[in-house]
């Protein structure tokens, strides 16, 4: 008797990791945070006058998949993506908002298939990214009309 209760006291952890209905794994949610090497590729991307091509390994400077990093970047909303399969990325209005400080980011967001599913609700600006290098006499001279 005792070990039949046993067996059921543990289904509440199945559940959490198995889908009750198909008993398929369900996958955590991945945190992305902003990072120097994101605000890198975001400020490369921002000064070209249109659409840019990243691909893996494309940009010497940028530490990273530049790729990844640009997907992650259009999670954030600062870029949009192109036709599908192009490679092809520019900066958002927000984007250079973010760059130029006047517009935040949440702190973290959690994703799952390529979806952002959450988003932290503290706030922050480019400022706050650790480590951060860029051109920051460029982006306070930016024409206030983009």
């Amino acid at each position: 008797m005792i070990k039949q209760f046993d067996m059921f006291e543990h289904e509440d952890d199945y559940h959490k990791t198995f889908c009750p209905h198909c008993h398929q794994k369900i996958r955590k949610l991945n945190p992305h945070r902003m990072c120097r090497s994101k605000v890198a590729l975001l400020d490369y991307i921002a000064k070209q006058d249109d659409w840019v091509k990243i691909s893996t390994g494309s940009k010497l400077q940028l530490v990273g998949d530049a790729a990844v990093l640009a997907l992650r970047l259009e999670w954030f909303g600062l870029i949009e993506h192109g036709r599908q399969r192009s490679g092809l990325y520019r900066a958002t209005k927000q984007g250079i908002d973010f760059l130029r400080g006047l517009h935040q980011v949440p702190r973290v967001i959690w994703c799952r298939d390529g979806k952002v599913i959450e988003h932290d609700s503290i706030m922050q600006s480019i400022y706050s990214v650790k480590k951060v290098v860029f051109d920051k006499e460029y982006w306070d001279n930016y024409p206030k009309e983009y």
